[in-house]
């Protein structure tokens, strides 16, 4: 798995949900999504939780992973709940990469470089 850097499609402030953390949060001009290997995307993921590093997501998941594990054996929760137990669990079991800081101060440099020329454009 691994992070990957992404334009905002337009200039609203949109209230995310983060995937690790399940805290709302705004983005600016950047949005961090947590994707497989295979290019689909899992989610959104805040600057918190960036900032606490990969065993600090990892164990996020694992955390919710047995607490809906757990509920599911009490309450006989439904079986999406019990299906996403079971992906919260691969997500803590596979090696995740978070862009290095260079790669994000470049990937806000560009984004700041072609909106001038969007601007432009658009007049």
């Amino acid at each position: 798995m691994k992070i990957q850097l992404e334009q905002k499609l337009d200039n609203h402030s949109y209230q995310l949900c983060c995937v690790a953390c399940q805290h709302s949060f705004s983005s600016m001009r950047l949005r961090t999504l947590l994707c497989h290997d295979s290019g689909s995307i899992v989610g959104d993921v805040c600057t918190d939780c960036l900032k606490q590093g990969t065993r600090q997501i990892q164990r996020q998941f694992r955390v919710r992973s047995i607490e809906l594990f757990q509920q599911h054996l009490i309450e006989n929760i439904s079986l999406s709940s019990y299906q996403q137990a079971l992906e919260l669990s691969e997500l803590a079991t596979q090696p995740l990469a978070i862009p290095r800081f260079y790669a994000r101060w470049w990937k806000q440099l560009s984004i700041f470089a072609t909106e001038p020329q969007a601007l432009e454009m658009a007049r």
